[in-house]
């Protein structure tokens, strides 16, 4: 019974967040409101198959499944493989080959806890501007210092997108170390100005010694992962914006 109610919880939690009726749950799920009542009070167990399509009909990410099939007393069966498992080779290479090829642009990897797990060649110098390197979290860099001693030129704009990123990571993961950076994050963050026009992206203006290098990011990810590592990996590929940004960059930037 205390694993049914732990599901019922869940289950009441997750409709909730997603702004969802009882009724509007069971016609998304195609099973009846009367079920869904019994399952959010305990008066029901759901099955497996109920607890994956219920997780379905709300968007339940990987990393909560698991959750919720341990309160309705299942086995979990999404896993969190070591970054360096035999299992993830193969989609480590494919990461590795893929930010290889991107130099000389720079490109890195992170992980669930925004740590920088690899970079190419170009992403590694640009980190070392930067005043990081592999192995270092960006996120909690920026919270204590937003422009990363003067390298981040519009550190204003940046800090307050990335502060939007990592809180909606934290609240995708349920991951309150994240949560607790997000909010350092905004709290640094000017109020946004949004009688100006928006720019169609966002850039991240740096200070590479007397010049200023302009990029945009672009993010991949394992869009089909099942195992949590690969789902949280991260891969940022940068370019340039301009043409004077894309020969610093053929050029190899200067070691700091």
């Amino acid at each position: 019974m205390m694993r049914t109610n732990r599901f019922g919880e869940l289950l009441r939690s997750w409709r909730k967040r997603r702004r969802l009726s009882q009724m509007a749950l069971a016609d998304a799920a195609d099973v009846s409101p009367r079920h869904i009542s019994y399952l959010e009070t305990g008066k029901s167990a759901p099955s497996r198959s109920m607890v994956r399509q219920l997780a379905d009909a709300l968007s339940v990410p990987p990393h909560a499944r698991n959750d919720w099939l341990t309160s309705a007393g299942y086995a979990p069966v999404v896993e969190r493989s070591a970054l360096g498992s035999e299992e993830l080779r193969p989609y480590l290479d494919a990461l590795e080959r893929l930010i290889a090829r991107h130099d000389p642009y720079p490109a890195w990897a992170l992980d669930a806890s925004w740590q920088i797990v690899r970079a190419n060649k170009a992403g590694s110098g640009l980190l070392a501007h930067l005043g990081l390197r592999i192995g270092d979290n960006p996120a909690a860099a920026i919270a204590a210092d937003p422009d990363l001693g003067g390298a981040i030129v519009n550190w204003e704009k940046a800090v307050a997108h990335l502060a939007m990123r990592v809180s909606g990571e934290a609240r995708r993961r349920s991951d309150d170390a994240t949560a607790a950076i997000a909010r350092q994050l905004a709290a640094r963050a000017p109020r946004a100005n949004l009688d100006r026009p928006l720019a169609p992206a966002l850039t991240t203006r740096i200070r590479i010694g007397d010049r200023e290098l302009e990029l945009v990011s672009v993010q991949a990810v394992f869009n089909t992962a099942f195992d949590l590592t690969l789902t949280d990996l991260r891969i940022e590929l940068f370019y340039p914006v301009d043409e004077k940004g894309a020969r610093m960059l053929e050029k190899g930037l200067p070691t700091p």
